[in-house]
């Protein structure tokens, strides 16, 4: 494994670079930015190492800098602030599209390193690295070229341990950038791209609901709609037609930070729930006007934003605030559901705060369909259930 590691104090950075040589880590150390550049696009690393405090910059500026060369490994952070300011740190790296994988508080010993390496690691080791696509690799190219493909993410029940659904996400495979994913290639795509895209998703989902992975129990999958393409107007009607074909159990994600026009929102969200689908809030607590949207959509499905989820099992205030969360949806008679579970300690709290569903990286990332079959039917791992 090869790793770089930025610190603007030598001492440090050297000492760094040492304990990752010694646990069999080749490690480049640089103290400035301009040095991390010139170290990330030549050395390729696997993983990344960043300290938050850099003298005259910061690391929220050397996330902008790995974003910008398109670095798309796990990445570490480093600090000697409080914890929470390495979750917020954390939180604006994932928002900004980096995989950033886990923290490392100063001062730290050997074994501290070798969990977060470890952690970091054994979250990616199924999850192949990709580059994002050239500037011409658009939606439409994908579309026209079908260069799409559908993963699935399995959704757990807590109580039971059970799969009992899937998110349908969108992939490109890209024949030269290999595998590019949704945000990298959604925000510039326009409001027809995402209109097909909904409905070949809806498409991929009605193929694996028709595989029936579990023995004549029907799973529910989801699939997420963007403002834009709420706007047109045959959309529910084309959804159905696939429904009614496949007898596919679909639920509809609207994303919570999306701040489009919250009166097409409320619309499209009535009208889908009086033609028989489901609405979920998603990424909720990571956006704007939280309660109004909650207030104005008949939503049977609450998801947690994995900015709130990862880490909640250690830190007492993000408990609190899953725990808030959970009992607002119950209290809209809606289920809750976890995203971004990554660990065994973070499940186990989740079912023991009474949250319904979860989905994350313990349980298994998005998948391709022929492995998301053999998944349901084979699981790899002994699921955590509540105490009821």
């Amino acid at each position: 494994m090869k790793a770089v590691l930025i610190d603007d104090d030598p001492e440090v950075c050297h000492l760094l670079q040492v304990q990752l040589q010694h646990i069999g880590v080749e490690a480049r150390a640089v103290t400035t930015i301009s040095d991390m550049l010139d170290a990330v696009r030549r050395e390729n690393p696997d993983i990344v190492f960043v300290d938050l405090s850099l003298g005259d910059a910061d690391g929220i500026d050397v996330f902008h800098m790995l974003r910008d060369v398109r670095f798309m490994g796990p990445i570490i952070i480093v600090s000697g602030h409080p914890e929470m300011v390495l979750r917020h740190a954390k939180d604006i790296a994932l928002r900004m599209g980096l995989d950033a994988k886990a923290t490392l508080r100063k001062p730290f010993k050997l074994q501290d390193l070798r969990r977060v390496l470890n952690e970091a690691t054994n979250v990616t080791s199924t999850i192949a690295r990709v580059n994002k696509p050239s500037p011409d690799a658009t939606l439409r190219e994908a579309l026209q070229k079908d260069w799409i493909n559908f993963w699935f993410q399995p959704q757990v029940d807590l109580k039971t341990g059970l799969i009992v659904g899937a998110e349908c996400l969108a992939r490109i495979r890209h024949p030269s950038e290999g595998l590019v994913f949704p945000g990298q290639f959604l925000p510039t795509a326009d409001d027809d791209d995402l209109h097909e895209l909904t409905i070949r998703a809806a498409d991929a989902a009605a193929k694996a609901a028709s595989l029936d992975l579990r023995d004549g129990v029907p799973l529910r999958f989801s699939i997420n709609v963007s403002t834009h393409s709420m706007k047109q107007p045959g959309l529910i009607f084309q959804l159905k037609r696939i429904c009614a074909v496949s007898a596919l159990d679909l639920t509809l994600e609207i994303t919570e930070s999306d701040r489009g026009d919250s009166s097409v929102c409320r619309a499209f969200a009535t009208r889908a729930v009086l033609h028989g689908f489901k609405i979920s809030i998603d990424d909720f607590g990571s956006g704007y006007a939280t309660f109004e949207r909650l207030r104005h959509t008949p939503f049977s499905e609450l998801k947690l934003d994995r900015s709130v989820v990862n880490g909640c099992s250690g830190d007492r205030a993000l408990r609190n605030i899953c725990v808030a969360t959970i009992q607002l949806a119950h209290g809209f008679n809606a289920h809750a559901v976890a995203e971004g579970v990554e660990t065994p300690e973070d499940a186990a709290t989740l079912a023991e705060i009474g949250c319904d569903v979860a989905q994350g990286y313990f349980y298994a990332p998005a998948l391709p369909l022929d492995e998301f079959a053999a998944y349901v039917r084979f699981p790899k791992k002994i699921l955590p259930r509540g105490n009821s």
